[in-house]
């Protein structure tokens, strides 16, 4: 497909994400340096840690401590999955699929492949709840979810091979010989080390915590691969707009300086049984204290917009 074929929507992705004339990478220095950094600000976390209880940050974790450490304590055995968490990781199957598929693509079939093999994966993820839904609540989950990949097509060109697309990327960084892991899942990644886009999927509104979890995901691609990431973007299928920005040593420094925080956080909330803080904000509306903690629910009976 030429650019001349790309709808509007289409179009604006290619110009976004799209690499610039004349784009210089960072230098590498930079990852050393932010390793330093993040090493010696966390060696006296790591001095109280074992290789049998080794410490894991993922982007869950530090968004949860981040927002409310009281939720995060709650949240530590409470996921349950529902038709309204699953879509999108039945979106994302579907948008795999359809990567390497060959032929023409009808949404409808594409998404109920997706379901069987979500079923199928019986070691890990939704299997067991996909596999227990009635009909009914099979044909609304499969509704929702051919929603988000028609709106996932409509918004994006046809992914290249040259473009070498990637989604449900899992990436792992050991620290001090793997007494400390940061770990990242990304939906959908462009382009190869040294120039690669990481792009964040919504089937809602952009909120700004997002561009942190970005941030956490161009740290770990940092690390891991000893090249930062070129651009971060977060996409709204519901709004088809997309929240951009380039990676710098800035952006990398206020990634290690937030994981740093939300380690000794973590750590000290669960190995210390420090008492948690309070602090309302969006994460009220699915926490599972929302019934019973007062600051929450005077937040919640206020309203609010995230800006």
């Amino acid at each position: 497909m030429s650019n001349q074929e790309l709808n509007p929507m289409q179009q604006q992705v290619v110009d976004v994400l799209g690499k610039p004339a004349g784009w210089v990478p960072l230098p590498l220095t930079v990852v050393t340096a932010v390793r330093d950094q993040l090493e010696t600000a966390l060696a006296p976390l790591a001095a109280k840690l074992s290789p049998d209880q080794p410490l894991y940050v993922s982007k869950g974790s530090l968004n949860t401590v981040h927002g409310c450490e009281a939720h995060f304590m709650a949240s530590l055995d409470s996921f349950e999955w529902t038709i309204s968490n699953v879509r999108g990781t039945v979106m994302h199957k579907a948008v795999e699929l359809a990567i390497n598929w060959r032929g023409h693509i009808e949404p409808a079939d594409l998404v109920e492949e997706a379901l069987t093999r979500l079923e199928d994966e019986q070691s890990r993820g939704p299997s067991e709840f996909i596999a227990q839904l009635s009909s009914g609540e099979r044909a609304q989950l499969r509704s929702y979810a051919v929603d988000l990949y028609t709106k996932f097509e409509e918004s994006f060109p046809p992914l290249k091979a040259s473009w070498r697309p990637v989604t449900e990327s899992s990436a792992r960084v050991e620290l001090f010989g793997g007494l400390i892991f940061l770990s990242t899942r990304v939906d959908l990644t462009l382009g190869g080390p040294g120039s690669k886009v990481i792009i964040d999927l919504k089937s809602g509104r952009i909120y700004s915590n997002h561009r942190e979890d970005l941030r956490f995901y161009a740290l770990v691609e940092s690390l891991r691969s000893g090249q930062p990431p070129r651009r971060l973007a977060t996409y709204s299928l519901e709004s088809a707009r997309a929240d951009v920005e380039e990676v710098s040593e800035g952006v990398l420094q206020s990634a290690v300086r937030r994981v740093i925080d939300g380690a000794n956080a973590i750590y000290e909330l669960t190995r210390e049984s420090r008492e948690p803080q309070l602090n309302a904000g969006a994460q009220c509306r699915w926490c599972p204290l929302k019934n019973n903690c007062e600051t929450g629910k005077q937040f919640l009976e206020r309203g609010f917009e995230d800006d």
